[in-house]
């Protein structure tokens, strides 16, 4: 097996539990000595904190050459590949199916061709009961390819089923495949773009997508197609403000598990994605007692939980997951009220995130500096919202503009008038750069300055300016992350 970067192979030893180094001990240890004793003793060095670039190591290991001992990387990374399918093959059903596809394979390269049609039979049903689409089109042309260069005696019946099947499960892939399309382009026009944030970008955004959705999702349709239709409305509706329909199709996500801990369980991933899109929407239409429901929702699964170290992806997603939703219900619910030591608290956890995207993480430090500012703790605020200045190239503009007007805001109540001053012109600049597309901030500059100057207009022009504003949807998500009133103490 090749590895590309030596890195690889240390961060794999590095992510393995203690239950898994006693297993792939077990499982070496049974080939014996040999060139074998030689990949378990690389294994056993690396454990220990040793270095792929310690000079002493091919004499450790008794080899010859950086050849050799790359081999031996590769050969140990495949041994423990291998040790982790056989470990924790029981927990995915994927790895099962494919086994016994694996198997089939095998028995027919030796002429076993009806023992194979009888293993592909059970692999078959396994794939139905779990929703493996794509294992189950892989079982149907197997047997179409079995069944068309041998004498198997099927039966008419049997033929015309086949070719039914493999014609619905061929449907049933190119709708998966569209629709996963679909979802990626409208989550990527989210990053890229935002929300809508006038009508001409919501008629625009409507003409480009609006086709795609015009009948609901098929009852009839497989799990998969089921999941998949309600994220792609999701995007649809939640990339338009439109926030009700998003609340509705974020619950249909989750409801197509209830009842189904099996599904759950095996997609573990796509349930706490669907919870994690209903409560945003929760926050954003400041609907504190549905966040509230959803939230306990998460906890009671989360705590019922048991993941093993192999399924670290959903342990990271969940621990984000739930932290981004304390800090929310907080923020909804008693923002006022959050004392420096649950503050520093959640600090802590959100620095010990590892393997979470940088912006999720800057944006929670972005809340907690909102935090700060409403209870009065402004140079904690400034030092929460350092990250963010610091980040040379931002995901999102948007929590770049926020984090600099949340900035102002604390220099201004801290008294530094000066820096306000110099601070406002620099971010008017910046905004004009990037071509920032609400007038949001420019009012909020436009404050600032009125303040700094002393100028007895300076609150009412703001509170007309924001009157405006706040008759339209599209500052909405603004209004949830900057409440100039509530931060600037008004």
């Amino acid at each position: 097996m090749a590895i590309a970067k030596k890195e690889l192979l240390t961060e794999l030893i590095e992510s393995l539990d203690s239950s898994e180094r006693r297993f792939f001990t077990r499982h070496a240890n049974r080939s014996g000595g040999g060139e074998e004793n030689k990949f378990y003793r690389l294994f056993r060095f690396l454990s220990e904190g040793g270095s792929l670039e310690d000079p002493g190591l091919p004499a450790q290991l008794g080899i010859e050459g950086t050849a050799q001992l790359a081999n031996l990387q590769r050969h140990l990374y495949g041994r423990l590949l291998d040790a982790l399918r056989l470990q924790h093959r029981r927990r995915d059903l994927g790895i099962q199916v494919r086994e016994q596809i694996d198997y089939a394979n095998l028995l027919y390269d030796r002429g076993l061709y009806l023992h194979a049609l009888k293993l592909l039979g059970r692999a078959k049903e396994q794939a139905i009961k779990f929703h493996l689409d794509l294992h189950h089109l892989l079982i149907i042309d197997f047997e179409k390819v079995i069944e068309s260069r041998h004498i198997t005696r099927a039966s008419s019946e049997r033929m015309t089923s086949l070719t039914s099947e493999s014609r619905r499960r061929q449907e049933v892939m190119g709708s998966t495949v569209r629709q996963s399309n679909l979802q990626l382009m409208l989550q990527r026009h989210f990053i890229q773009h935002g929300h809508v944030a006038s009508p001409a970008e919501a008629r625009k955004f409507y003409q480009l997508y609006h086709h795609y959705f015009s009948d609901p999702v098929p009852v009839g349709a497989t799990f998969q197609e089921r999941i998949l239709g309600h994220q792609c409305r999701f995007w649809y509706h939640y990339n338009q403000l439109q926030l009700e329909q998003a609340a509705q199709h974020a619950r249909s996500w989750t409801d197509q598990f209830s009842g189904h801990r099996e599904w759950r369980e095996r997609d573990v991933n796509y349930y706490l994605k669907g919870m994690d899109r209903g409560l945003l929407i929760a926050f954003f239409r400041h609907d504190a007692e549905a966040h509230r429901k959803i939230h306990a929702e998460l906890v009671a699964f989360i705590n019922q939980r048991s993941d093993t170290q192999q399924q670290r992806n959903s342990q990271l997603m969940a621990t984000m997951v739930l932290l981004r939703a304390e800090i929310n219900q907080l923020l909804l619910t008693n923002p006022c009220t959050c004392g420096p030591a649950q503050l520093e608290a959640f600090a802590r956890r959100i620095a010990a995130l590892q393997g979470v995207d940088r912006h999720k993480q800057l944006v929670m430090y972005y809340k907690l500096g909102a935090l700060s500012v409403l209870n009065g703790r402004l140079e904690a605020a400034l030092d929460f919202v350092a990250p963010i200045l610091a980040e040379g190239k931002p995901l999102r503009y948007d929590l770049m503009v926020y984090a600099r007007l949340l900035q102002l805001v604390c220099h201004y109540r801290l008294g530094h008038h000066e820096f306000v001053g110099y601070g406002v012109n620099n971010l008017a600049r910046y905004l004009g750069r990037i071509d920032y597309h609400s007038h949001y901030p420019t009012l909020i500059i436009q404050l600032l300055r009125g303040l700094l100057r002393e100028e007895p207009t300076a609150r009412t022009a703001f509170d007309l300016g924001l009157a405006r504003l706040r008759d339209r949807i599209f500052n909405l998500r603004e209004f949830r992350y900057f409440d100039a009133v509530r931060l600037l103490a008004m």
